[in-house]
């Protein structure tokens, strides 16, 4: 048995003191000080481009040439144009976007998709036309465009497609784009990667690495973002492979971008760091940890699941993708995998993410997602990364509740507190959990404190997995620690959400259902300990808008010293007459 701690919470004199810090530093930036900082030697050319290892969108790429922009699922509409369009760079003055979408706008990430576009002229006309408004706009230090995460995209990305946005006869227009894109590399290279954590971390570093690879004069970047990635790979990237997030959408993009800036220090003729593809090679067998029989992401802590033919190409361009990565530990990152034949089981038994880095973390601890073949049946609700609008915020915050993950819910309250600000607040401090195989059977037991401080009650929860796979057991149990338990008697519900492909009935017995998948495979669900229903729910995790499915909850009152809830998922040859 292995156990997981959660950092105690920071007191209100630290948040205080990060608060005040930040605002200094907007204050700091804004200044001519800080502009002046930023003036240096003007390059006249790139050194090279690196070479983008992900293909774009092809489809999204012919939206932006009919003045649209496609992101996250969805159409980025202007409520101002009768048909939704942007025209003359009005994208660069939209209100009311989500973070996400600004994000992608800012980051230049839209330069991959018009890259693919077969005519290639209107291509580059089109990236000349919307660089040159961006630069109207934010070619000085902005709060959000000149985020550091962003702002390291950026400078990766307006290298890589150089070809798109400095291929103009106007040399004026040319150095204001080579001259920006120093200062930002000088801006990265001032800020460095104080108060940063994460995936925004790492991008602001392999910004600041790869300007210093590709632009002229970029010796001393180079040698900074080189010490401060072999710092922060030791610090975001666990031993087992896993990330400080726990996202497993952050371990994917982490991958990528560490791919490609090994590519980039081979291409320009350094040596790689030994740091950085030591992380790659333990990065790449918790990627596939946490893939499920579709070749896509588990839905843990923000993530959706991602195209399976780009992750496939994170394999193919990693020098560990050969290698057996069926079972891992997961001691570190909190993760836990069953795999015998078709079946694979993938379980959160870690606590949230430290609480400066768990602006997506959700409140599923000890949560569970199954697969079957390529078709996922038990799910979590995944993210909302696609919501907008109003009802976006609700969405989010429903979407990270404890309610909409595969697990126990006490009370209908959250195993972990969803702060205002975004952030995981109170929750579990504590996660224990084990991994046992034997003869083909394998075992997870986990269990969590969150309900410890509310009710007095410690959760936990076994998975079994027969030899063939086709016989899931398991059984959640409350113990009651306290002797005046806030609630001495309080309703559990048990939720297993069921993926929109996934088709339920009931089966005579009132403790009994029947699961039909896509390909006609019948699993039949069975329980004791509680009343079974069948109730609607959402599923998010496709990236596009949210898809009606169905999930079942088992009903209860827990009563001391010790609730046990059995369940099963068993494979039946064929549907009941």
């Amino acid at each position: 048995m292995s156990q997981i701690r959660r950092p105690s919470l920071p007191s209100l004199p630290r948040k205080l003191r990060k608060r005040l810090t930040a605002l200094a530093r907007k204050i700091s930036y804004a200044s001519w000080y800080h502009e002046y900082r930023l003036k240096g030697k003007h390059p006249l050319r790139l050194l090279g481009t690196p070479k983008d290892l992900w293909a774009g969108s092809c489809a999204a790429g012919a939206h932006i040439l009919s003045d649209r922009f496609y992101d996250q699922g969805q159409l980025l509409r202007n409520p101002d144009h009768k048909a939704g369009e942007w025209p003359q760079g009005t994208i660069w003055r939209a209100r009311d976007l989500d973070p996400k979408s600004l994000h992608y706008l800012h980051s230049f990430c839209w330069l991959r998709d018009l890259s693919c576009s077969v005519d290639r002229n209107a291509a580059r006309q089109k990236a000349l036309a919307l660089t040159g408004f961006w630069l109207k706009d934010f070619d000085q230090w902005h709060d959000r465009a000149w985020s550091p995460d962003i702002l390291g995209q950026r400078i990766i990305n307006w290298m890589a497609y150089a070809p798109l946005i400095l291929d103009s006869n106007d040399l004026v227009y040319r150095s204001k784009i080579l001259n920006c894109l120093a200062r930002q590399a000088r801006h990265l290279y001032h800020r460095g990667d104080r108060s940063l954590r994460g995936l925004p971390r790492m991008r602001a570093i392999g910004g600041l690495i790869m300007a210093g690879l590709y632009v002229p004069y970029g010796e001393d970047w180079l040698k900074k973002g080189t010490a401060q990635l072999n710092k922060a790979l030791g610090e975001e990237i666990f031993s087992d492979g896993g990330v400080a997030s726990r996202n497993p959408e952050d371990l994917y993009r982490i991958l990528r971008d560490s791919l490609m800036i090994r590519q980039s220090y081979k291409a320009m003729g350094h040596d790689v760091p030994e740091k950085l593809n030591d992380a790659i090679s333990r990065m790449t067998p918790m990627l596939k940890a946490l893939l499920h029989g579709d070749g896509s992401l588990a839905l843990f802590n923000g993530a959706s699941e991602q195209d399976a033919q780009e992750i496939e190409a994170v394999f193919s361009f990693s020098d560990t993708a050969s290698e057996d990565f069926s079972q891992p530990g997961g001691e570190e990152s909190g993760f836990r995998r069953l795999h015998q034949g078709a079946t694979i089981i993938i379980a959160d038994t870690g606590p949230p993410a430290p609480m400066d880095i768990s602006g997506e973390g959700h409140a599923g601890t000890v949560s569970f997602e199954m697969s079957y073949g390529k078709h996922r049946m038990i799910v979590n609700c995944g993210s909302s990364h696609s919501a907008a609008g109003a009802a976006a915020h609700d969405l989010d915050r429903l979407s990270r509740s404890t309610a909409a993950h595969s697990t126990l819910v006490l009370e209908d309250k959250n195993s972990s507190e969803i702060r205002t600000d975004g952030l995981i607040g109170r929750g579990p401090t504590r996660v224990i959990s084990g991994h046992n195989a034997a003869d083909g059977h394998m075992l997870v037991e986990a269990s969590h404190d969150g309900y410890m401080s509310r009710f007095g009650i410690m959760h936990s929860r076994t998975i079994y997995l027969n030899e063939t796979g086709h016989d899931v057991r398991g059984e959640d149990i409350l113990k009651f620690m306290a002797s005046k338990a806030k609630a001495p008697s309080p309703k559990f519900d048990v939720r297993f959400h069921l993926h929109p492909d996934v088709i339920i009935s009931r089966q005579g017995a009132k403790d009994r259902l029947l699961l039909r998948l896509p390909t006609s495979e019948y699993w039949q669900f069975q329980c004791s300990g509680g009343a079974v229903a069948i109730e609607e729910s959402l599923y998010l995790g496709a990236g596009s808008r949210p898809q009606n499915c169905r999930q079942i909850v088992v009903s209860g009152t827990g009563v001391a010293p010790e609730t046990v809830i059995k369940w099963s998922l068993r494979q039946i040859e064929r549907s009941p007459e």
